[in-house]
């Protein structure tokens, strides 16, 4: 059996609304067709989350991302939907952002699709970790030390990126199902982010407060939410820690950016400069 660190991977940062920029990226790494349709055969998308809010088709971006799940699952690839920091905001009540018809209605359909499972909160392919936002060792002790006695914590030293992924994804289910989102590290928005914890969860946590943080290397992650200012993805310690929030959204300078990881492991970034796509190998420890 063929398992997703073996499948062609591709990651793809926050969205915002800007769904033509997300079909001309899902069409250059060739997941769709020239309808949208999926066309990835057995591969993975990637998406970190927020895809609502800031840009003009929030409601076309979700429903977008929604249809392409089922088409990936029927041919038998795989959309793994992220919930960022804006769905959460949503989930809290809080529409601040939402520059759409009522944004109420669509925060009941994504508590909807979280309790089926097909928005997560994190996701794992047995060699990275991905969030939306980066998990700070501090936060991944807090959930380790909430497993209970039917399925105990994997033993100090040896992170088990399956079990954290899973627990994780307890975690936030739990919170959601019982309208407790805020209530675990998991959700506490960091300082860097107007926040009060001094870390951030895994929805809000900035990238200079996890490349601050070395034991965040501890395990390989890659994430969005903050945008990179650039046509690139940024990365940390070599290639253990890699945003691929370059900033999609017109808002954050409208750039073209992807990342794909082969099956044989290798990191491409997939960036578009002023009228052709280019592709770069990423160098540096895998």
């Amino acid at each position: 059996m063929i398992t997703d660190g073996q499948r062609r991977r591709i990651v793809v940062g926050d969205v915002h609304g800007e769904i033509e920029g997300f079909i001309e990226i899902l069409g250059n790494a060739g997941l769709i067709d020239g309808d949208a349709s999926w066309k990835g055969d057995s591969g993975i998308l990637v998406q970190t989350g927020d895809v609502v809010d800031r840009g003009p088709a929030s409601l076309e971006a979700f429903r977008f991302l929604a249809k392409l799940q089922k088409e990936a699952t029927i041919a038998g690839g795989k959309v793994v939907r992220l919930c960022g920091n804006h769905e959460v905001m949503l989930l809290e009540g809080y529409y601040g952002y939402a520059n759409y018809e009522d944004p109420e209605a669509l925060a009941c359909e994504l508590k909807d699709e979280i309790m089926q499972g097909d928005v997560i909160a994190s996701y794992t392919d047995g060699k990275r970790l991905y969030t939306h936002a980066g998990l700070r060792s501090v936060v991944r002790n807090a959930i380790v030390g909430t497993a209970g006695e039917q399925e105990p914590a994997p033993k100090s030293g040896m992170i088990d990126l399956f079990w954290l992924s899973g627990r994780i994804n307890e975690i936030f289910k739990d919170a959601v199902g019982n309208d407790l989102v805020e209530r675990h590290p998991i959700f506490y928005v960091g300082r860097d982010r107007g926040g009060n914890d001094p870390a951030g969860g895994i929805f809000w946590c900035d990238l200079t407060s996890i490349t601050r943080s070395e034991e965040a290397f501890t395990i390989r992650q890659v994430f969005g939410h903050t945008p990179t200012g650039k046509a690139g993805v940024a990365s940390a310690r070599g290639l253990g820690l890699i945003d691929v929030d370059a900033g999609m959204c017109r808002v954050y300078g409208g750039e073209r950016v992807y990342l794909e990881i082969t099956p044989d492991g290798r990191l491409i970034q997939h960036s578009k400069g002023h009228l052709e796509w280019e592709a770069t190998e990423l160098e540096g420890d895998l």
